[in-house]
């Protein structure tokens, strides 16, 4: 998973508590705007496209923050009536102007660039107009903030003015969440209390006179919202909804049902293939007196050099195994605390972040658990002998998802493609689905050994994403409650699992979870066309360079290029 990056360790470690001793340098970003963008293509569509993704950066600022627009993402989310209705009126009279425009006529690049602007611009209009989510949903305004301003402490901390310029917008913006998010419920509650938290420890971090003013603000909102008594748990896209996002934002040709009769089959299938292994698995090694030893003293620095470690055997593994090319442009991927105000939405670590496209820096980052001074002598030990024994446990195909030959890889090598909208407006079906997918093909070509251990730990991972499916569908078409989804995640008696981030996912970021298990198949079944497209010359590296080579698009999209399949109509 992704999402904001990079940190510059002495200046970062002043502006806030949560920055990584490990972080790096980085450059001074060059001040590209939108607008500055060279977008390939018709001069109408490249007028469309610039004021479709101006729309998304309204929708979320910290989308123009992440690729490196610094200068577009001084700005807050808005959704009062006028907002909405000018900023559909945009997306109307853009989704008309590509109906009419000749795109057939282009080459595939781009119908491809057209088809994603398209879509994008579709999904844009259906969440205001429709999904409304900001009526229940406050973290609608919270979370774009809270990543904008993370962006701007990882990428730029020595800039000073621009997040000043941010802070000084919070108030109106609250006033805002206060006269239109009046239906919020309370696992929308829960969630922006969290992030209210965490942004008025970042505003107090900052120090300026405005995010001083922000940071009142903020406690006092929180305050309001502890006082409420919400009608509702939580609130749900419905089943149409879903169904309209799989054909309309993800390109799937698939319904919910039939996406959940997929999901299901597979974990049939894993847990097969798990109940054969067992016997084969042995027992976990006793630690040694060394291994003792480097537990206790465990400290947080020794933690992340722990996951950096993994990461560069890791590079050097997919570098040996020769499946993919790592280009020479393509920099490291380095261990750092998940910043605070991410963790209500994504959990104590489990994300990792990309170098944005238009900054100097190559480094990534993975965003990994908070050290804790008061872990016990048992949790210790336990933390040293997962990294020790990583090839054969869930770190292996953990750290392969986020750094090499994951999302880092991935998202690295998109970064590079000369046109920004392969690379700024990212799809999140491809990126997941080729972190799962880049798991069992770092094992399949030998990246995590042989031992039945790696193989089962492979498995355990895709069966976690696959069961990710059926809570996912389930509880955003109204057919299971949270509770039910939790009980199913954590294979436990009813009323017994805990309502924790993941299944929280459902409700925060419909569709979100299912993104993996949909990309990995996706990934899959192309690959089987175009090994039988190529004949004798087909190899996995020149498979996976070319489908890498794309960016960062929806694998529908990327079949038209590797297949020579039409552009899906509009």
């Amino acid at each position: 998973m992704t999402h904001p990056r990079h940190l510059l360790a002495v200046l970062a470690l002043a502006l806030c508590p949560w920055a990584s001793a490990a972080a790096a340098p980085s450059a001074p970003a060059r001040p590209v705007r939108l607008s500055q963008l060279a977008i390939p293509g018709d001069p109408a569509f490249v007028r469309v496209a610039r004021d479709v993704i101006d729309v998304v950066f309204a929708i979320d600022p910290s989308i123009a923050a992440n690729g490196g627009l610094f200068d577009d993402a001084v700005r807050v989310p808005s959704y009062t009536p006028a907002v909405v209705d000018a900023l559909v009126t945009r997306l109307d009279k853009d989704l008309a102007a590509m109906r009419t425009m000749p795109w057939r006529s282009w080459d595939a690049d781009a119908q491809i660039d057209l088809r994603w602007v398209f879509a994008n611009a579709e999904t844009a209009r259906r969440q205001l107009a429709l999904e409304r989510a900001f009526v229940h949903r406050p973290a609608a305004w919270l979370e774009p903030l809270a990543n904008d301003l993370i962006a701007f402490t990882s990428y730029v901390p020595e800039d000073r003015a621009r997040p000043a310029r941010v802070w000084a917008l919070v108030p109106a913006m609250l006033a805002e969440v206060r006269q239109l998010a009046k239906q919020v419920t309370a696992r929308d509650r829960e969630t922006a209390q969290r992030l209210l938290l965490a942004l008025s420890d970042m505003a107090r971090a900052d120090g300026s006179a405005a995010a001083r003013t922000a940071a009142h603000e903020l406690v006092a909102y929180r305050a309001e919202l502890s006082a409420q008594t919400p009608a509702r748990e939580f609130a749900v896209i419905g089943a149409d909804q879903f169904a309209w996002r799989l054909a309309h934002s993800m390109l799937v040709t698939l319904s919910p049902a039939e996406l959940l009769a997929a999901a299901r089959a597979e974990l049939a299938r894993i847990d097969g293939e798990l109940a054969e292994l067992k016997p084969r698995l042995g027992k976990p090694a006793t630690a040694t007196s060394e291994v003792r030893k480097r537990a206790q003293s465990l400290a947080r620095a020794g933690l992340l050099q722990l996951y950096d470690d993994v990461e560069v055997a890791l590079q050097k593994a997919t570098r040996l195994a020769g499946f993919v090319t790592i280009p020479d442009r393509v920099g490291p991927i380095r261990a750092r605390e998940t910043p605070d105000a991410m963790v209500p939405l994504t959990g104590d670590g489990g994300s990792m972040t990309p170098p944005p496209t238009f900054v100097s820096s190559n480094v990534g980052y993975w965003n990994v658990e908070h050290f804790r001074d008061d872990w016990s002598e048992d949790q210790r030990l336990e933390t040293v002998t997962t990294f020790d024994g990583w090839q054969g446990n869930f770190m292996g195909p953990y750290a392969a998802h986020e750094g090499f030959p994951g999302h880092h890889l991935q998202l690295a090598i998109a970064r590079l493609h000369a046109d920004p909208i392969r690379s700024i407006l990212p799809d999140g079906v491809q990126n997941e689905g080729w972190g799962l997918y880049a798991e069992e093909e770092l094992w399949r070509h030998g990246g995590l050994g042989a031992s039945p251990a790696a193989r089962a730990a492979i498995l355990r991972s895709y069966r976690f994403r696959a069961a990710r499916v059926v809570y996912d569908v389930n509880i955003e078409t109204g057919v299971w409650d949270l509770q039910t989804g939790a009980d199913f995640q954590q294979r436990v008696a009813k009323g017994k699992g805990k309502v924790n981030e993941d299944v929280l996912r459902s409700i925060q970021w419909p569709t979100q979870l299912s993104w993996y298990f949909t990309g990995k198949m996706q990934i899959v079944a192309l690959k089987a066309e175009y090994k039988r497209k190529r004949g004798a010359a087909y190899s996995d590296r020149e498979f996976h360079d070319a489908f890498l080579a794309e960016g960062s698009i929806p694998i529908a999209l990327i079949r038209c290029k590797l297949l020579g399949e039409p552009v899906p109509p509009l």
